[in-house]
C-alpha cells in the first residue's frame, strides 16, 4: 500500500480512535499524548511528541508526505505508529496541514 493510501485510510480510523477534541484548558502536547494513549500507544510521550513536531517542521520546509512518512518509519520502525504520529501532528500541532495530505 502506498504511503498516501495508508495515511488516508488511517486518518479516518485515527479520528475515531482519538479520545476526543482537544480541550480548551489542556496543551496540545497533553491532548496529543492522551490521544496516542487512547489509540494504544503508551510509549515515551516526550519522544512521540518530538517526532510529531518534527513532522510539522518538515512540512514547513516543503518536504512531501511520502518522504516525511518514510523518514518517520525509519525512526519508529513501526508504520502504524508513524501513521498515528502524522495524523496526530496534523490535528494538534499543524492543523493547517490536515486538508493538504
Amino acid at each position: 500500500m502506498t504511503v498516501l493510501a495508508r495515511i488516508t485510510l488511517l486518518s479516518a480510523a485515527i479520528l475515531g480512535a482519538l479520545l476526543g477534541a482537544p480541550s480548551a484548558v489542556a496543551s496540545p502536547e497533553s491532548d496529543f499524548c492522551q490521544s496516542m494513549t487512547g489509540a494504544g500507544f503508551t510509549g515515551d510521550c516526550t519522544t512521540i511528541t518530538a517526532l510529531a513536531r518534527d513532522v510539522c517542521k518538515q512540512y514547513n520546509r516543503g518536504i512531501d508526505l511520502t518522504t516525511v512518512a518514510q523518514k518517520l518509519d525509519l525512526a519508529t520502525k513501526n508504520e502504524n505508529l508513524s501513521n498515528y504520529i502524522i495524523a496526530g501532528a496534523q490535528l494538534y500541532f499543524c492543523p493547517e496541514r490536515a486538508g493538504t495530505t
